[in-house]
């Protein structure tokens, strides 16, 4: 699947971005080291890592629920530490706008718009992968290789959304066409394992690991490619390519910000 120039922008921003950050932190030590007295370390300094994160994940993968709040929990946090905030400012305020962004970004989420357009337009020639997706997903429905514990939660969504959030969480997908996916981890640990699912068409799989892990496990009868922002973190993807170049395409949107994500 080609994204053309609009994905390729997002990715070389989000380089930018992440490359200043270290030329900053380059020039602090060495003006430090020459004893002139300048410093990125103000108040609130610590805030500035949780705004990046969200703005990487914004410019590399598009606005989400998630990268949204953290920004907006940057910001806040910031602006307390900087005491920009009114004393007659509740944080009330706050709660309440965020709720109501959560909101609008569930109403009018453009990635599952995009996605849904593109599943319009299947390859033809792929056509023989549907029944071989579906052999597949019903063998691992009964006592397959690919089956997880008992302790795993069972999901057919077609365009799942699974977070894990100061937690860990398992969960096998058996949809039976599925679209695309968004996967959040913070502190905690996410595993999702799409072997059972249906997949005939090209599909994203948006995967954001901020200080936590992300092990995702499609099935052998698609090609697997990543779209990385590794920050201070690693993205591995250790699915095998099929000899068939006609198979779908999966591609993994992942940001890793003091995290990992890991492909098989």
């Amino acid at each position: 699947m080609d994204f053309g120039h609009n994905g390729s922008m997002k990715q070389n921003t989000a380089k930018v971005l992440v490359g200043l950050i270290i030329v900053f932190v380059g020039i602090n030590l060495i003006l430090k080291a020459a004893g002139i007295e300048f410093s990125f370390f103000f108040t609130g300094w610590w805030t500035l890592p949780i705004i990046i994160v969200a703005i990487v994940s914004m410019t590399s993968g598009g606005v989400g629920p998630w990268n949204f709040g953290l920004l907006l929990l940057g910001f806040w946090l910031l602006a307390n530490q900087q005491d920009w905030i009114p004393q007659w400012f509740n944080s009330t305020y706050v709660v309440g706008a965020a709720i109501i962004g959560f909101g609008l970004l569930f109403i009018f989420n453009p990635r599952h718009q995009e996605d849904s357009q593109e599943r319009e337009h299947v390859d033809p020639d792929r056509s023989s992968y549907r029944s071989e997706g579906r052999r597949e997903s019903h063998e691992s429905r009964g006592q397959s290789p690919y089956s997880t514990n008992s302790s795993s939660k069972r999901d057919n969504t077609d365009y799942p959304s699974y977070t894990a959030v100061f937690s860990g969480q398992e969960i096998r997908n058996s949809a039976d066409n599925l679209d695309g996916s968004t996967l959040f981890a913070l502190f905690g640990g996410l595993t999702v394992d799409f072997r059972d699912a249906r997949i005939d068409h090209d599909i994203i799989v948006d995967a954001s690991a901020v200080f936590g892990g992300i092990d995702i496990r499609f099935p052998s009868n698609v090609r697997v490619v990543t779209r990385a922002t590794p920050l201070f973190g690693g993205v591995e993807n250790k699915a095998k390519d099929p000899l068939d170049r006609s198979v779908p395409t999966v591609t993994v949107r992942c940001l890793a910000a003091f995290g990992g994500v890991d492909i098989k």
